[in-house]
């Protein structure tokens, strides 16, 4: 027997004899397909008696039916591979020109050597004398040297003022003068060396003088700071050598100044320093302050400006 009105989502199922049962179905044009290809084109709306003699009905929800035939794919296939992931593509690396790096040039270091006079022939630009005396200096006694032989007389005019005076203009801001010295005193007071001036009663001077009051030194290395005829703090009187040849360095960084010594130019010793120093309108060479005895002459090699930081 067939029901037309059993409930749509039915199968029908003949166990073993389904391919070979030519039984009539009704109620589906489908009956033959189902017959032949089982689950996969069963009808949707069935009733079926098997050859064997029962009938069997099955309703079957359809969500049912789906999530069998789902297990059923998933068994005989495992569990579906995860897919790989795309790979992200690669860019094209650029074909712009990266451009080249400059160059960087060293700036110059400025040269800071402003002024030297060999003292060869002839005196250099720029120089000039105060209260010159021409017979007591010389260019020839000595080629290569200027020579000036000390005479009575200071700087600051006391007790007479001083001859021979060699100046020149200094340069703008610090400053370092430079001489190789050839001097030996032989009385109180003489000196051979380096003046920074700012007036008769302000300026400082760096050499090599004789002196034996308490707070000298004799033979010896002096930095005088005279303001108005006085000395201000120490002279830093500091023994000379057997050599009656030396190098002087003079220095002026700020309002600051301080003397050095040198025999070889390589090794120089601080002599001292002194502070608030003058504002000076010449920088140059003194010989002179002889009192009672005429020493040898004080002879140079060369003089040199350089400027400092």
């Amino acid at each position: 027997m067939f029901d037309n009105d059993v409930e749509r989502g039915s199968i029908c199922i003949a166990p073993g004899k389904a391919r070979e049962w030519n039984g009539g179905w009704r109620g589906s044009e489908h009956g033959p397909e189902c017959a032949a290809w089982g689950l996969e084109h069963a009808p949707t709306n069935l009733h079926a008696t098997v050859p064997t003699g029962f009938t069997r009905r099955f309703d079957v929800n359809r969500r049912l039916f789906c999530a069998i035939t789902a297990a059923l794919v998933v068994g005989a296939c495992g569990t579906p591979a995860t897919p790989n992931p795309t790979p992200s593509p690669i860019p094209a690396p650029t074909e712009t020109p990266i451009p080249p790096t400059a160059t960087l040039e060293p700036s110059p270091t400025p040269d800071p050597l402003l002024f030297r006079d060999d003292f060869e022939g002839a005196l250099g630009d720029g120089w000039h004398w105060l209260r010159e005396k021409p017979q007591y200096w010389s260019l020839t006694s000595n080629p290569g040297w200027l020579e000036i032989k000390a005479r009575a007389g200071g700087v600051g005019g006391a007790p007479v003022a001083i001859t021979n005076l060699l100046l020149r203009e200094p340069p703008a801001g610090n400053f370092q003068l430079d001489t190789r010295l050839k001097f030996r005193p032989a009385g109180n007071y003489q000196i051979g060396g380096l003046l920074a001036y700012e007036s008769d009663g302000r300026y400082v001077q760096f050499g090599r003088a004789f002196c034996n009051a308490p707070a000298c030194a004799g033979d010896g290395f002096y930095l005088d700071y005279v303001v108005n005829g006085n000395l201000m703090g120490s002279n830093f009187a500091t023994g000379a050598p057997e050599t009656d040849t030396v190098l002087l360095r003079l220095r002026r960084v700020g309002d600051t100044y301080s003397g050095l010594v040198s025999e070889d130019g390589e090794r120089w010793t601080l002599i001292g320093s002194h502070q608030d120093g003058p504002q000076p309108i010449f920088i140059g060479i003194v010989a002179g302050q002889a009192v009672g005895t005429v020493p040898g002459p004080a002879q140079f090699d060369y003089f040199t400006v350089s400027a400092l930081p």
